[in-house]
């Protein structure tokens, strides 16, 4: 299967059912989309996870999961080292489409956008709200972020490397 194939394949199982719910929390009832209806009310809540602070412990950042390298991802943000943020994605083809920069594809391209956007130690918070795995091989992580006054929402697509995974894909824009 072509690896664009199974990257839209994601996206789509990502955005689908949140679409779908929320449709149904929009209009009150218990159909999706005016579709058959659904065994029960969409609850807003998306099972978030609490506020990130401090440092990571290393139970949670399990280098075998897919949360455990975004939690990697965030910290070494906040630590302003470009090299570790992009040794977390995939060496050849691992792409980031950050809010206002250019998409960058490859380690070099990588390297370079984020010794643009990174100038040195950052603070912020995070939340991952979603983490879930697509068979053995891939698995999407949706957060969101808080740096200075402006507020992010980050979707990853990770896929298995070895024993753990790297970023795929990151997608940012402004939360509104």
């Amino acid at each position: 299967m072509h690896k664009i194939f199974r990257r839209r394949s994601l996206l789509l199982a990502a955005i689908v059912p949140a679409l779908l719910a929320a449709g149904c929390a929009s209009g009150g009832g218990t159909e999706a989309m005016g579709g058959a209806a659904s065994p029960g009310a969409p609850t807003t809540d998306m099972s978030s996870m609490p506020m990130e602070s401090g440092s990571p412990s290393e139970t949670m950042m399990g280098k075998n999961t897919p949360r455990g390298t975004v939690q990697r991802y965030f910290a070494a943000l906040k630590a302003g080292n470009v090299d570790a943020v992009v040794k977390l994605f995939d060496p050849t083809d691992g792409l980031a489409a950050l809010q206002g920069s250019p998409t960058a594809e490859g380690a070099d391209a990588l390297r370079k956008l984020y010794q643009q956007t990174v100038t040195g130690p950052q603070s912020g918070s995070y939340t991952i709200e979603l983490s879930e795995r697509h068979g053995d091989q891939y698995a999407f992580v949706r957060s969101t972020s808080q740096q200075d006054s402006q507020s992010q929402r980050e979707f990853f697509i990770l896929e298995k490397s070895g024993d753990g995974y790297k970023i795929d894909e990151l997608m940012t824009n402004q939360a509104s």
